[in-house]
């Protein structure tokens, strides 16, 4: 038996039949015309999902899908948040407020283009992607483009051992810094073998 709507407490309920369940639930409103119109929303929304139809989403605008995306990244460590917010803010800055989901290939390229003539080398252009890719990829929108995006080729050879003249010139340079702190700090971090990444992961605890 189907009831419709009633009022209780000053506020409409309504309540039906659906598939064999009752279903009873608060309008949230004291205007009976509304609790009317909540109840036919309910009905089509167990109509549609029970049909195995459901209503699309909206794609949300670049920034706020990215800002979403870092949200979600809750294992990251301080200085993993700090390394991908620099390049969200950076895909922000050149992605603009588009839907994420009108991100092309050509779109990444360009920026790949640009960044490459800005002087960046590739690995650094091929981080800024891997995090656009990333962002698509939470919102299921890179699988559709990955066949058209080629990440660029990073150099290997770039790496060399310092020679003694290069390292006391440094040491000499780090001498004459205002900071108290930096030349011990340096020589910590070149007796240790610290790479870039370690050696701004440290921090000083009292």
């Amino acid at each position: 038996m189907t009831v419709g709507v009633y009022k209780r407490g000053g506020i409409y309920w309504y309540e039906f039949n659906f598939n064999g369940a009752r279903i009873r639930e608060s309008a949230k409103t004291t205007s009976k015309t509304l609790a009317k119109e909540a109840e036919r929303h309910r009905r089509r929304e167990l109509e549609l999902a029970i049909n195995g139809i459901v209503k699309r989403e909206r794609p949300p605008l670049f920034p706020i899908a990215a800002k979403a995306w870092l949200e979600s990244k809750t294992a990251l460590t301080r200085l993993g948040r700090a390394y991908y917010a620099q390049y969200v803010g950076k895909l922000v800055r050149e992605l603009g407020n588009r839907l994420v989901s009108d991100i092309t290939a050509d779109d990444i390229a360009a920026l790949q283009r640009m960044r490459l003539g800005a002087g960046l080398s590739s690995r650094q252009a091929n981080c800024e992607v891997a995090t656009l890719r990333a962002i698509l990829k939470h919102y299921g929108l890179w699988a559709g483009i990955a066949h058209r995006v080629k990440m660029l080729r990073e150099r290997t050879d770039t790496g060399r051992a310092l020679s003694l003249e290069d390292e006391s010139k440094l040491l000499d340079a780090v001498g004459r810094s205002a900071s108290p702190a930096l030349y011990p700090f340096f020589i910590l971090t070149l007796d240790a073998g610290l790479r870039p990444s370690e050696t701004r992961a440290l921090r000083h605890r009292v």
